[in-house]
């Protein structure tokens, strides 16, 4: 049985994959693969947390958060905007407002 799989992400952007370490010849066995991490991203990001696809795949949180930050900055995923995102940046807004008025009725007040 063949294996007819072609990785998405690597063919999209294969910059992403490109071998850093051509100037140390024995770090070539250190180098990380992220192309089953990206892959997996991409497909479950909507439908799993990053601690859960960090452990589904045995590695560290940290990695997973790195690649979800390389994987926003291209495009591929969008990031998550959930309810409570949605609310906290509204208060955000709202309190920047609030000191504007209140610096405006301090310098009516005096």
């Amino acid at each position: 049985m063949t294996n007819t799989y072609t990785p998405v992400v690597k063919a999209q952007h294969p910059e992403l994959y490109a071998n850093h370490t051509f100037h140390m010849r024995r770090a070539v066995q250190y180098t990380y693969n992220y192309t089953a991490i990206d892959e997996v991203l991409v497909e479950l990001w909507d439908d799993m947390t990053i601690d859960q696809i960090a452990e589904a795949l045995n590695e560290l949180p940290n990695r997973i958060v790195y690649r979800t930050q390389v994987l926003k900055a291209l495009g591929i995923i969008k990031p998550k905007y959930t309810g409570k995102t949605k609310l906290l940046a509204e208060q955000r807004k709202l309190r920047v407002q609030l000191r504007k008025i209140e610096k405006q009725l301090a310098s009516l007040a005096s």
